[in-house]
């Protein structure tokens, strides 16, 4: 495996090739012939395969290390919790790991691993734990994407990882299909059950309030800056 870059933007050439760097892709720069390289990445076209951004190049030269000039069949599996975790499978081979901060990050990620691998075809998996952030993500991928709920029962028990790791399970489970939107209304016993959790992170100490309770259903605070806001007023 062979990655050559060979731009005439060398700020974007040396954005590329920190970003193979950062994969673990090996790469050099191209002063002369481009033959003999597996893919050349360049800003031109005619060179090879043309980047404009720094991901989708090392997206696209992935593919390359598994000799595909792109994946048959890309699944991104999701745990859907506050900060949801992705895996990507390409091929049955895990190609990235993606840690994310909040869940409306999720559907411009899912779009942006469709443009940079291109593959044939992409079918997003999502755990059903967390029902309302696991409803929120489906219905944010819906309209564009084949989208399948699946069983985390039996991956749950066996790994530590919460977050890109049961992604990992999750993408090799094959789910549900989902067919229609689903219920976001976040209820009363989820409201009180994240209320519970707060108690057991403070020691005993806060409950935070149902308004701040629901802003951590929703993805806006996490139950650990819910707890500090409380501290902080209390202070």
């Amino acid at each position: 495996m062979k990655v050559g870059l060979k731009f005439n933007d060398k700020r974007l050439e040396y954005r590329v090739s920190c970003e193979l760097s950062r994969r673990g892709i090996p790469h050099e720069i191209i002063n002369h012939t481009i033959d003999g390289y597996t893919v050349v990445l360049s800003d031109s076209p005619g060179w090879g395969v043309e980047v404009n951004d720094p991901v989708e190049g090392a997206r696209r030269a992935v593919s390359y290390i598994y000799n595909k000039p792109r994946f048959t069949k890309i699944i991104v599996g999701i745990d859907p919790g506050p900060r949801p975790g992705l895996a990507v499978v390409g091929d049955g081979f895990i190609v990235e790991e993606i840690q994310l901060t909040r869940v409306d990050e999720t559907p411009e990620v899912v779009q942006e691993i469709r443009r940079g691998y291109l593959p044939e075809r992409i079918i997003v998996r999502i755990g059903n734990g967390d029902v309302v952030n696991r409803n929120r993500i489906v219905n944010s991928l819906l309209s564009d994407f084949t989208v399948e709920i699946v069983d985390e029962k039996n991956t749950s028990d066996t790994i530590t990882n919460r977050n890109v790791e049961a992604a990992k399970h999750i993408a090799f489970t094959r789910g549900r299909p989902v067919m229609e939107p689903l219920n976001t209304v976040i209820r009363e016993g989820y409201l009180r059950e994240i209320q519970r959790r707060s108690r057991i992170e403070s020691n005993g100490m806060i409950t935070i309030p149902r308004e701040l309770a629901r802003k951590v259903a929703v993805g806006e605070l996490t139950l650990k800056e819910a707890i500090g806001l409380v501290q902080e007023n209390e202070a």
